[in-house]
């Protein structure tokens, strides 16, 4: 057997029932030609660049063990093509992940909490981004009128 880790981003604006749905989605990819060892969401994080406008996404790892070459090729084309996911990266593992047992309810009343803080965010962030453009447009007003008189 061969293990596998697949981290991948998705949209930082999606609210809960949206990422349950595309992670059950890609578990169900994933598990038509492997065994789904863990599969977490870790946090949103800040990206390293912007990535598709967004400054923030969702990591979400999966670990999968397989041996067919084959699907997992086809998985990489599916992660590819997937319009939810921002970026993702696959890597093969030298040992076997070990099973993280996570109990179902504080599973989705963290994911729900990261999701309400991470909405949050966005939108101080999105009120920071517009009063930073109106504060240029102000200046340039300001100069714009100095060099007319």
């Amino acid at each position: 057997m061969r293990y596998y880790e697949t981290l991948y981003i998705l949209n930082p604006e999606y609210e809960q029932e949206r990422i349950d749905n595309i992670l059950k989605e890609v578990e169900e990819e994933a598990s038509k030609f492997s065994k789904v060892i863990n599969h977490s969401v870790w946090n949103k994080k800040r990206l390293a660049y912007p990535v598709d406008n967004h400054k923030y996404g969702f990591y979400v790892l999966l670990q999968f063990e397989s041996e067919d070459q084959g699907s997992l090729i086809s998985f990489d084309n599916y992660l590819k093509l997937n319009k939810f996911i921002l970026r993702y990266q696959n890597v093969r593992l030298d040992a076997q992940p070990e099973k993280i047992e996570v109990d179902d309810i504080m599973k989705t009343s963290k994911a729900k909490q990261i999701i309400e803080n991470s909405q949050e965010n966005i939108e101080t962030e999105k009120t920071s981004d517009e009063n930073k453009n109106k504060d240029a447009e102000e200046a340039t007003e300001t100069v714009e009128e100095e060099t007319s008189a």
